[in-house]
């Protein structure tokens, strides 16, 4: 058997609730910078507003009393925001080899209260599953699967995604699915052949206080 190394990637980033006040960005990359890992990759999630053009282009149109420092952004203000990540790898619907392993990341989720990068379930879900390439070693999605870490007690329900489900079992079976987005879910569960891993690094009451999960896969082949 190949020799086993350690990989850690950072999977997922609440930086831009207030992107207007120039703190979010520099302040994750900042943190970003200090970590000794050779590589961070990132994806977004239901925070990252400016990261979701077709919502910011939806939202900049209206006085939005919910979003009220985002709503007051020009275009050109978070145009090309993701260029702030200076020090990581950002996946949006895209993969990066990484080592001999295939890495991709989308932040979709099942639509919750109208935040960025929601939309509903069924077709619309599924059509950005359709583009997870079959091969892919590693899955990073913002929200989990239907079924794996997303059970949430206060509603006495489960709110992963089946679209998703279906596409990691059926189709792409990734050796690890990494995840968060449902804070109550943080922890570790496999089918048999997947490990997923909610990675969630704040409690469900937004503490900060979840360590950080380490893993280990086998080199890929010829690596």
């Amino acid at each position: 058997m190949a020799p086993r190394e350690r990989r850690e990637f950072l999977r997922y980033l609440h930086v831009t609730r207030r992107p207007s006040e120039g703190r979010g960005i520099p302040g994750f990359c900042g943190l970003g910078g200090n970590l000794p890992y050779e590589y961070k990759i990132v994806i977004a999630g239901n925070h990252e507003l400016t990261f979701d053009k077709e919502f910011m282009a939806d939202l900049v149109k209206q006085d939005y009393y919910r979003f009220p420092s985002v709503s007051k952004l020009k275009p050109e203000d978070f145009d090309n925001v993701q260029s702030l990540l200076t020090n990581s790898i950002y996946l949006q619907d895209s993969e990066v080899t990484v080592k001999g392993f295939r890495i991709y990341g989308a932040p979709w989720t099942p639509w919750f209260n109208g935040w960025g990068f929601n939309l509903p379930r069924g077709q619309s879900l599924l059509d950005k599953w359709n583009l997870i390439p079959e091969g892919v070693d590693i899955l990073m999605t913002h929200g989990p699967p239907l079924g794996f870490r997303d059970w949430v007690p206060k509603e006495l329900q489960r709110v992963g995604c089946v679209e998703l489900l279906n596409t990691v079992q059926r189709r792409v079976r990734p050796k690890l699915h990494v995840f968060g987005g449902i804070h109550e879910g943080y922890g570790i569960m496999t089918d048999g052949y997947t490990t997923y891993i909610n990675a969630s690094t704040c409690t469900v009451s937004f503490q900060p206080t979840n360590p950080p999960i380490i893993f280990d896969l086998p080199n890929p082949q010829g690596s």
